[in-house]
């Protein structure tokens, strides 16, 4: 009973939170052209080739040995990408994981983007992570290999045809040993305790993943995803069966003392 009374509450904020975004989306603007909305479970391609900040080819999945943590962006962004990729690198520093706990790996989805970019920023970056070199990993790629990824990824940038710069959002994720979108982390700025725990659990318990699909919220276009809407709607059809299935068994108990 304690189980079904809990699956009910969050069931209910789900709902109150897809009734609120109904009415958000009434206020909001049109949704930018650019996008991160990663689906926890998506597995990224792991048969792409790319190339790391030495130019020598590298099949994705052999970076799966252990958590992955991605990171999208540029390596010539002038603004955004440097900001969210040390970000993570602060959070890293401050989680208390050890080297060889978790890979970090930046991924350009600038097809411009080369060997000489991706090794500028990893002498920058190898020396703020605990494991160093080792334990950071730099990709470039084609264009055609870059959009499977990014379609993996829920990942969006627009270019701007006076600057050549690639609009993008603010995020990264953390890939379980499967290649499988595990946590999604959005901004410039992260929680320590919270990194380490998606690293050191990449795969949510049930009751985390009802509350990240609950939250799969996107703010721009003021909706939850598909999913998270099915999910809430298969509830309230479900709930009433099984209470009623629980009360049924309840008076028969009772009739048979």
């Amino acid at each position: 009973m304690k189980a079904i009374a809990a699956l009910l509450l969050m069931l209910a904020c789900c709902g109150l939170a897809a009734a609120q975004a109904q009415v958000q989306a009434l206020q909001l603007p049109a949704p930018p052209a650019a996008r991160f909305d990663p689906v926890p479970g998506t597995r990224l391609p792991l048969d792409a080739v790319l190339r790391d900040e030495a130019g020598q080819p590298v099949r994705l999945a052999t970076l799966f040995d252990r958590p992955v943590v991605l990171v999208p962006g540029y390596y010539t962004c002038p603004n955004l990408c440097s900001t969210v990729f040390e970000g993570v690198l602060q959070a890293l520093a401050l989680s208390g994981l050890a080297a060889g706990d978790y890979r970090l790996v930046g991924l350009s989805v600038d097809p411009r983007d080369g060997a000489a970019a991706a090794a500028a920023r990893k002498r920058a970056y190898a020396a703020l992570l605990p494991g160093g070199a080792r334990d950071l990993t730099l990709l470039t790629g084609d264009a055609a290999t870059l959009a499977r990824l990014q379609s993996a990824l829920g990942y969006r940038t627009v270019s701007d045809k006076e600057t050549g710069e690639l609009a993008h959002a603010a995020g990264f994720v953390v890939l379980d040993g499967d290649g499988r979108i595990a946590r999604v982390f959005s901004g410039v700025r992260f929680d320590p305790a919270v990194l380490r725990d998606a690293v050191r659990t990449p795969t949510p318990s049930f009751g985390q993943q009802v509350l990240m699909l609950c939250a799969h919220f996107a703010p721009a276009t003021g909706r939850h995803t598909t999913g998270a809407l099915a999910f809430v709607r298969a509830g309230v059809l479900l709930l009433p069966l099984l209470f009623l299935g629980w009360l049924w068994r309840r008076r028969g108990g009772r009739h048979a003392s």
